[in-house]
């Protein structure tokens, strides 16, 4: 779960021991999320790709942090015989907001994966 979040979140993951790989992350919303907020982020995301219709958004916010975001499937297609959604996700900090899209098609352990063509 936690890979996906980082994929979602920056195509990479977050807190290499290499900061210079992934300095992108620097002054995004992630730089200043909390494990917490990541799990509330990962969660809202799942449960709208399983449970919302193409449109509909999902919100989550952590009152703990302010830090809040999300979820918003755009389009459902299929590739490789693979149930697949076109997602936009948003991320809010204190200091910024960040749009997102990344196409995830669910596999055969009903796990989400992000789509590379």
């Amino acid at each position: 779960m936690y890979r996906v979040a980082l994929i979602i979140l920056g195509v990479c993951f977050y807190a290499s021991a290499d900061a210079r790989l992934y300095s992108f992350l620097k002054n995004s919303p992630i730089e200043s999320f909390t494990k917490e907020d990541i799990s509330m982020m990962m969660d809202n995301v799942y449960k709208a790709l399983d449970t919302k219709k193409d449109g509909e958004k999902l919100a989550w916010q952590n009152e703990k942090t302010g830090n809040s975001g999300l979820a918003n499937p755009l389009s459902t297609f299929k590739q490789d015989g693979l149930k697949c959604r076109n997602l936009r996700i948003i991320n809010r900090s204190k200091k910024q907001i960040v749009e997102s899209k990344y196409d995830l098609c669910k596999v055969e352990d009903g796990s989400w994966k992000v789509y590379t063509k």
